[in-house]
């Protein structure tokens, strides 16, 4: 049997969350969808293995507040995945008997959110009074009862993005290594506030390439979704650091569940995002198969003028345009 060590059998179980973060692009969609049976998950499980993943992942939405999700683990051990993960705020991993449950049950990853470095700038992105505290608790809980690899996701927007060193010390101490930081897609309530929300890509530029003494401190920090033109080359080559692009997207997850069609490989192998444009800065970029581009919403709210610049200042023009 051939085998896909590497991608991921990521399974959308459902939009419900106990959140309601002011930039989450999926929980909205809960209007138009409903959560999805313990039937079709299952269903999807025995897919996965049918085409050789070893590595499965349940998102949402929160899949943690499904009454069957320890059920649904306990079935992803039984089929004989090596790899069993959660995507979740970690909330109710606070409950020692859930937290307990799920790792005996076969849970050997999980990757939560964190947006803020204290309750009072976290409540204010998760709208959610408590969350903070739980999602806390939840972590080092799972750090309490086993060893497994556990990651951090950050989205940055305008009212934390100032405080990513924070932020990333207060993960760093929690005895979290890896950590994720995530680009807002401009999808459901990100949408929605996007003018409020994002911020200019000269100003992430700046947060992300200074945040050197920060880095060195976890095994890897992970940049999502952005152009790449917003690293500094000594960036791109720290060994602390990796980046995952429209290519790395498709060639690190299959999802499955709602039939999402984010995603896709076009003709000259181009990695097409669909909420981003190549402008013609990115013609001439040397990292324009796979980036991806630039959010349409923020090419509409600020222009390309930024991303001229950057791509110059961080060498990664390979023509002159």
């Amino acid at each position: 049997m051939s085998k896909k060590p590497n991608k991921i059998w990521l399974i959308m179980t459902g939009f419900s969350c106990n959140n309601n973060c002011v930039m989450c692009s999926t929980k909205p969609k809960g209007r138009a969808y409903s959560d999805r049976t313990t039937e079709e998950i299952i269903k999807d499980l025995i897919e996965g293995r049918e085409k050789n993943y070893r590595r499965v992942e349940f998102t949402g939405g929160e899949p943690t507040i499904r009454p069957d999700i320890l059920d649904l683990i306990k079935t992803a051990k039984d089929l004989a995945y090596e790899e069993i993960a959660l995507s979740t705020n970690a909330r109710m991993f606070s409950y020692n008997s859930f937290c307990q449950n799920a790792i005996k049950k076969g849970l050997n990853r999980v990757t939560f959110t964190i947006n803020g470095h204290n309750s009072r700038l976290g409540h204010a992105i998760s709208r959610t009074e408590g969350s903070f505290e739980q999602t806390i608790q939840g972590v080092r809980n799972l750090l309490r009862y086993a060893k497994m690899d556990i990651s951090a996701n950050t989205v940055p927007v305008q009212v934390n993005y100032k405080h990513l060193p924070k932020i990333g010390k207060l993960i760093r101490d929690l005895g979290v290594k890896i950590w994720n930081i995530l680009d807002l897609i401009p999808d459901g309530y990100a949408e929605d506030f996007y003018e409020i929300l994002s911020v200019k890509m000269t100003d992430l530029s700046f947060s992300f390439n200074n945040l050197k003494d920060v880095i060195k401190d976890f095994r890897l920090v992970v940049f999502f979704d952005f152009p790449l033109c917003l690293f500094a080359s000594e960036l791109r080559k720290d060994s602390h650091t990796n980046f995952i692009t429209a290519e790395g997207r498709m060639e690190i997850e299959k999802q499955t569940g709602y039939k999402p069609k984010r995603f896709e490989k076009s003709i000259g192998n181009f990695y097409k995002d669909i909420h981003k444009k190549r402008i013609k800065t990115c013609q001439g970029c040397k990292f324009s198969k796979s980036c991806g581009g630039v959010w349409k919403n923020y090419l509409t709210l600020y222009g390309e003028k930024e991303i001229d610049y950057l791509a110059t200042k961080h060498n990664c023009l390979e023509k002159i345009i």
